[in-house]
């Protein structure tokens, strides 16, 4: 007596873009993360200004000698390349978590007004004191973390909530805003303004190891708050009625993960400057590489943005030697035509 087959249990899809990529994800992060090793060490440590051998680079590396060479090692080049990673990755990551929780592929940390929020409480700082102040980062979040609650207030309906569209828009109005008052300080405090422009351009000129401890334990936090951020922007994607239906509270991920985007990126403006556009462009081409899943998606956008910013801090230093261009302008040329490459590719409603 034959019995019918006994169908298999249904199981809805939770990921509804599956990424084509060749490369498996932990192929690419791999790949990743060697391309991060292979650029830092042989472009931040190798070239420079001052050219080094490979044997003046590893007596450097393993003898800890006082030399010419161990100096410009360990107390220029390797806090450079090092502090080019921690801000490519805190850039990238805050794009991952904005593109994610308003599924919107043009929300980054420059669009949606923490980048002028952060600039302008740095702003305020600069030109109100001397050097580089300890408290710079935290005053950095808080401006970047009041930036985004005022476009959070905006965007929000009674009844209705916020909508991915509204938050882009209000943080559009806001960022210009805030840009002009940081203007209007500017010119206000014109005797002090010299210390303010270099650092408007976005620049690694000046890292160093004081620099890297002072990012590096809003990094390590916002890395926490973003790891637990990964189901609930994983649900997101299905819709935000979806999302709902299964368990996750819409208003309250998109408060955590605004306030973690702008924790990552105050603190990276804060030590470094305005530099823009890494949030948009790492998180998209990593996106398409490795697909939506979250649990891959942010470390493979923080390995992509450490690289990204070391080779860009790279060419920087050698595009017109032996004069040093900020890496703000760098990536600003990088950005400009890849926004306007996605406002073509995509339509909107």
């Amino acid at each position: 007596m034959s019995t019918l087959p006994v169908p298999r249990r249904y199981r809805p899809r939770l990921w509804p873009i599956r990424h084509s990529s060749p490369l498996a994800p932990g192929g690419l992060a791999l790949f990743l993360g060697a391309l991060l090793i292979v650029s830092g060490w042989t472009l931040s440590l190798v070239s420079g200004s001052v050219h080094l051998s490979w044997q003046d680079l590893w007596t450097a590396l393993v003898g800890r000698t006082e030399d010419v060479a161990g100096n410009i090692v360990w107390n220029l080049r390797i806090p450079r390349a090092l502090l080019a990673a921690v801000v490519g990755s805190n850039l990238a990551v805050a794009g991952v978590l904005l593109q994610g929780v308003l599924r919107n592929p043009l929300a980054s940390p420059d669009i949606i007004g923490v980048t002028q929020g952060a600039a302008l409480a740095a702003s305020i700082v600069l030109l109100t004191t001397t050097g580089l102040p300890a408290h710079l980062p935290a005053f950095a979040f808080i401006g970047a973390l009041v930036a985004s609650l005022l476009v959070y207030g905006i965007s929000f309906q009674p009844g209705e909530g916020t909508s991915p569209m509204r938050m882009v828009l209000a943080g559009v109005a806001v960022g210009m805003m805030l840009g002009g008052i940081t203007s209007f300080l500017m010119v206000t405090f014109s005797d002090r303004v010299q210390s303010v422009i270099l650092w408007m351009s976005g620049s690694l000129q000046d890292a160093g190891w004081h620099k890297l401890n002072l990012i590096l334990p809003y990094a390590l936090v916002g890395v926490i708050i973003s790891s637990t951020l990964i189901q609930p922007l994983d649900t997101l994607q299905l819709g935000e009625e979806t999302a709902a239906c299964l368990g996750i509270h819409i208003e309250r991920s998109r408060l955590i993960a605004t306030g973690a985007a702008a924790l990552l990126g105050g603190s990276a403006i804060a030590v470094t400057g305005l530099i823009g556009f890494v949030g948009l462009i790492v998180p998209h081409l990593t996106r398409m590489l490795v697909g939506h899943r979250h649990a891959i998606l942010l470390p493979a956008s923080a390995l992509g943005g450490a690289s990204l910013m070391i080779w860009a801090d790279f060419a920087a230093r050698i595009a017109v030697a032996p004069t040093e261009l900020p890496v703000g302008i760098l990536t600003a040329l990088l950005g400009g035509p890849y926004f306007v490459y996605l406002l073509y590719r995509r339509k909107f409603s």
